[in-house]
């Protein structure tokens, strides 16, 4: 059992930085004001900038994506796509998207600091296991 939680612990600690990252960028995607940018257009020319001009070696294309179509797909896959923009039908629901990102991202960062502390913990309480065991010695 304890080599379960300890697997545990450590599976839930990397997978928790990546968490961290993909929710702090999604943030950031979703407003871009928070990092100087003006509106959501100038972000989406940045990125095909840099994507652009990442592949420039033989046979990279330059040309920019073309965007998906919108008509396309099912019903099912427009309601997951409109939910991701932070849309329900005409709805917008942005802010909701938003106060789950930033909970998301207090959730991540405690769940990575509390593991470090019981981690911390656990050495502190070995450490003095040992050290009264060779001072009667």
């Amino acid at each position: 059992m304890r080599k379960m939680r300890n697997l545990h612990l450590w599976i839930g600690l990397i997978s928790s930085i990546f968490l961290l990252v993909e929710a702090v960028t999604g943030l950031l995607l979703s407003e871009p004001w928070l990092i100087g940018q003006t509106e959501r257009g100038e972000m989406h020319r940045a990125v095909q900038e840099g994507m652009s001009s990442f592949g420039t070696g033989a046979g990279a294309s330059t040309a920019p994506m073309a965007p998906r179509a919108e008509g396309g797909g099912s019903s099912l896959m427009m309601f997951v796509r409109q939910l991701h923009e932070g849309r329900l039908g005409s709805l917008d629901i942005r802010w909701a998207v938003d106060v789950a990102a930033v909970a998301m991202i207090v959730l991540t960062a405690t769940g990575i600091f509390l593991p470090i502390r019981t981690l911390a913990a656990g050495r502190k309480r070995k450490q003095k296991r040992m050290t009264p065991a060779s001072e009667t010695t």
